[in-house]
C-alpha cells in the first residue's frame, strides 16, 4: 500500500509539474508574440513547474541509485540462507543415525526385563501362600496350591483330582461337584453362590469378600486371597470338621 500511495504522488506530482511549466511557458510566449502586457502568473506557474521536474528528476536519480545497492545487499542473505538450509538438511540427516543406536539398547533391555520378572512372578506364584486367620486369633490354615496345612496338628493335605489326602496317608474327603464328603462316608458341606451349607443341615455359613462368618457370627476366618472351589470346601472341612 505504501509503495502504490508513493507512486501514485510521484506521477501526479510529475504530472503537475508538467502542466505548471507548459502553462506558465505558453501565457508567456503566447503575450509576448500578441504584444500584450507580461504575464506574471505565466512566469510563476513557470518557475514552479521547472522546479517541481527538477525535484522529479533529482528524485528519481536518488531512487536509481538505491535500486542499484539492493541487488549487491540483497545477494548476501539469500546466500547465507542458502548455508543455513544446507546446515539444516546436514543435521536432519546426522540426527536419525544418532537416534537409532539408543533407541536398539533401550528396546532391548526391556524386553530381558519382562522375561526376567516374568519368570520370578511365576516363580513367585508357585510358592505363594494363602493365609486363613480366624479373626482375632492368627492363622490357623495355609494354602499353597494344592497343598494344605493345618497349622494347628502340623498336618499336610493334598488336593490330588477329587480326593483330599492327608500327607504320608490315604484319602481324607472326596469331592463332587460344589459339595464335599467324608472318604467313603457321608456328605459334609456344599457351596451355593456365596453360601457354604451343610447337605444335610442347611444353612451354615457366608463367604464375603475375604471373609467367611458362620451363621451364629461365632467364627469369623479371613483368607489373604481369593480360593477356587476345591480349596474352599476343604477350608470349610477342616475348619467345622464333620457332624
Amino acid at each position: 500500500n505504501e509503495i502504490m500511495r508513493r507512486q501514485s504522488f510521484l506521477w501526479t506530482f510529475l504530472v503537475l509539474a508538467i502542466v505548471l511549466t507548459i502553462y506558465g511557458s505558453y501565457s508567456l510566449i503566447y503575450n509576448h508574440l500578441h504584444d500584450k502586457a507580461f504575464s506574471i502568473l505565466g512566469l510563476v506557474f513557470c518557475i514552479i513547474g521547472s522546479v517541481m521536474l527538477l525535484t522529479f528528476l533529482v528524485l528519481l536519480f536518488i531512487s536509481l541509485l538505491q535500486n542499484k545497492k539492493k541487488p549487491a545487499t540483497s545477494d548476501e542473505p539469500k546466500v547465507e540462507e542458502k548455508e543455513e538450509k544446507i546446515e539444516e538438511e546436514v543435521e536432519e540427516e546426522e540426527e536419525p543415525i544418532i537416534e537409532k543406536e539408543p533407541s536398539r539398547v533401550v528396546n532391548s533391555s526391556p524386553k530381558r526385563d519382562v522375561a526376567y520378572t516374568s519368570s520370578r512372578s511365576s516363580s513367585r506364584y508357585d510358592i505363594e501362600s494363602i493365609y486363613i486367620k480366624k479373626v482375632g486369633y492368627g492363622p490357623v490354615l495355609r494354602v499353597e496350591g494344592n497343598r494344605i496345612l493345618d497349622m494347628h496338628s502340623n498336618t499336610y493335605y493334598s488336593i490330588d483330582g477329587d480326593y483330599v489326602k492327608e500327607n504320608g496317608g490315604g484319602p481324607v474327603f472326596e469331592i463332587s461337584g460344589n459339595r464335599i464328603r467324608s472318604a467313603y462316608g457321608s456328605y459334609l458341606y456344599e457351596i451355593f453362590g456365596s453360601n457354604i451349607n451343610k447337605v444335610f443341615g442347611g444353612f451354615y455359613a457366608s463367604i464375603s469378600g475375604n471373609y467367611i462368618q458362620t451363621y451364629d457370627l461365632e467364627q469369623k476366618y479371613e483368607f489373604s486371597d481369593r480360593l477356587s472351589t476345591k480349596q474352599l470346601l476343604v477350608v470349610a472341612a477342616l475348619l467345622f470338621g464333620s457332624y
